[in-house]
């Protein structure tokens, strides 16, 4: 009698289960990998759906269309329609990317905007002071967003800077992923709470509550915003492993931006949506506001958040119409690289059309099955005429794009599926020659110290290898 109520649970669980997959309209390939997963294997595939296979957010999304109600007088002010047709109409960018532009506002995001100056910088060891000077220099508000900080030397660091800050009047807000920040505690931050900070975490996990204890849906953004008027964001999240103190990981190589001008202030409203989420608390005008004195000489910047509020994968196109757009070279810097099937067909046919592809991945990755997934695509793109390099002085961690040395990408989305579709993420757009021209110059220089694969040693691999790539290609669809 049991084992029959127990078989009646389960199948029960699994009809339901294979419903609200078919529902949520994954991709064709994981839709079935995960139907199959339900029907031979239903107790383990009813759990890891519900951990790592769900896609929507859809609390988020009727939250965030609360935002755009409750900020809409705020939204009109700014004017984002007004400022993309603007910049059409102007010399700030050449047309040849206005597609571009166009695909990532109607994402939905936000327009771009002239005026800003952007500053490259490359490594912990230079993104840290220049974000603490900054803080250092704060007189209205701090905002602070980290999928991961330690704490360590470098997270009492900040922790303390912020502290300081609080102590002379500054509003410091903090907000931290709870699963990339799983080694922190509560009393960490206590001498910042009590000089009158906030800090709270995103989605926090309850393991007494399931329902809220999903792998999928993390913050995996990093902005520092300072006064709304100059930005941070990029690979960098705060720890000592970042300055290259793992002595297991060794030399970190990574890539941040600075943002001063219109552009810090999107990068603001990608915040507070986030902390609206968190704590509830809207942030007004005071700190959602627009810069209206663009730099003279300043570069075209535009911010597109991503994350699965929305509708549409907006990085995943981002990256998509980048590659499609690119004429002459195409530059990718990307610690995790398992793209999925159109993104891997617009890198391979642009690579037969004559572009200069070139793909710059970790050799030795933090994650095991990420290398096999990675590795199951590389035959395809060197066939197709792509060179792919394998950095060899530690880890790369940098996500960046340049485009025909002329538009680059900087942000914290990974070129792999949970980039894509499961984390929220943030890009910055730069159509700006200069800022492009270094990610080329700071691509080539890290090319001096990685190894380029061969497509004749590649294609001759133990089957072995070939077999746990493709294995690994799988369970990437699941995702």
């Amino acid at each position: 009698m049991i084992t029959a109520l127990v078989i009646a649970v389960l199948v029960a669980g699994m009809l339901v289960s294979c419903v609200y997959i078919i529902y949520e309209r994954n991709s064709p390939s994981a839709t079935m990998a995960w139907l199959l997963a339900m029907v031979f294997l239903p107790f383990i595939g009813i759990m890891a759906y519900f951990i790592f296979g769900r896609r929507r957010l859809n609390v988020r999304l009727q939250l965030l269309r609360a935002i755009r109600e409750e900020v809409g007088d705020i939204w009109e002010k700014l004017d984002f329609d007004g400022q993309f047709k603007s910049v059409l109409r102007s010399d700030a960018c050449d047309p040849r990317y206005h597609d571009l532009m166009r695909l990532a506002y109607r994402s939905p995001g936000l327009p771009p905007t002239p005026g800003n100056s952007v500053r490259v910088i490359n490594d912990a060891e230079n993104a840290y002071p220049a974000i603490l000077e900054s803080i250092a220099a704060a007189k209205h508000h701090i905002h602070v967003l980290y999928f991961i900080i330690q704490p360590d030397s470098s997270g009492r660091m900040l922790r303390d800077a912020l502290t300081e800050r609080a102590k002379a009047g500054v509003e410091v807000r903090v907000l931290y992923d709870d699963i990339g920040s799983w080694k922190m505690k509560p009393e960490f931050f206590r001498p910042l709470t009590d000089a009158g900070g906030r800090v709270h975490e995103y989605r926090p996990v309850r393991f007494s509550r399931f329902r809220t204890f999903y792998a999928n849906f993390r913050n995996h953004r990093k902005i520092v915003v300072i006064d709304g008027e100059e930005a941070f964001t990029g690979g960098i999240n705060i720890g000592d492993e970042y300055l290259g103190l793992d002595p297991k990981v060794g030399f970190w190589r990574d890539t941040n931006i600075k943002v001063v001008g219109p552009a810090a202030s999107h990068l603001q409203l990608v915040f507070a949506e986030d902390w609206y989420y968190a704590t509830g608390e809207l942030l007004t005008d005071s700190y959602i506001r627009h810069v209206h004195k663009p730099a003279e000489g300043g570069g075209t910047v535009q911010v597109v958040p991503s994350g699965p509020d929305r509708l549409r994968d907006q990085v995943e196109l981002l990256y998509f119409t980048a590659i499609t757009s690119a004429r002459k070279s195409l530059y990718i810097t990307s610690p995790y690289f398992v793209p999925d099937e159109s993104v891997l067909t617009a890198l391979m046919a642009a690579s037969m059309r004559g572009v200069d592809v070139r793909l710059l991945v970790p050799k030795e990755p933090d994650k095991r099955i990420v290398k096999y997934a990675g590795w199951s695509y590389f035959r395809e793109l060197l066939a197709a005429g792509c060179r792919i390099y394998e950095y060899t002085n530690g880890f790369i961690h940098s996500k960046t794009m340049s485009v025909d040395g002329e538009v680059g990408i900087v942000g914290t989305a990974n070129m792999d599926i949970r980039s894509f579709r499961l984390n929220f993420e943030v890009c910055v757009v730069c159509y700006d020659k200069n800022v492009a021209e270094e990610l080329d110059e700071q691509f080539m220089t890290d090319l001096n110290d990685s190894e380029r694969i061969i497509f004749a040693g590649f294609s001759k691999r133990p089957k072995v290898d070939i077999l746990l790539e493709n294995m690994a290609r799988i369970t990437s669809a699941l995702l």
